[in-house]
């Protein structure tokens, strides 16, 4: 019998939803459900990525969002995964599965599938499409 998940590893658009002021109604669930939610240094890669592209006509939100990025990181410290050997190595096992998207986007998302079959999370995300059965977890679309 399976065991039922009680961990979660937050999908990096889901996290970059969760900084826009449309996910108000969002914020509830990971809120309420803080200590079971967990990060993968991926997803901060990408999103100071993001951040660092912001226009300087927009340095105002840019800041909001490096300030926000900066708490994310700090409430999160103990629950971030790096991308360890281990973690590589699994996702490159699952990338063969991984057939539709951009090359970058399909590594981004193997990462995030091995990250969380190595710890034994589902996968909290907002794009549930992207994410099937090759991920071998359990998917939760918010």
């Amino acid at each position: 019998m399976e065991m039922p998940v009680t961990t979660w590893l937050i999908d990096t658009a889901l996290f970059k939803f969760l900084a826009s002021s449309k996910a108000k109604s969002l914020h509830e669930w990971p809120e309420a459900n803080d200590a079971s939610v967990f990060l993968s240094s991926a997803s901060i890669v990408e999103i100071a990525a993001a951040i660092a592209k912001t226009s300087r006509t927009q340095s105002q939100r840019g800041n909001e969002l490096r300030t926000w990025l900066d708490g994310i990181t700090s409430h999160f410290a103990d629950r971030i995964h790096p991308v360890d050997p281990e973690t590589a190595m699994r996702a490159g096992a699952l990338m063969p599965s991984l057939q539709s998207g951009l090359p970058r986007h399909r590594f981004h998302d193997a990462i995030l599938a091995a990250t969380a079959q190595i710890h034994g999370h589902g996968l909290l995300t907002c794009r549930d499409a992207i994410f099937g059965p090759w991920t071998k977890v359990p998917i939760a679309a918010l």
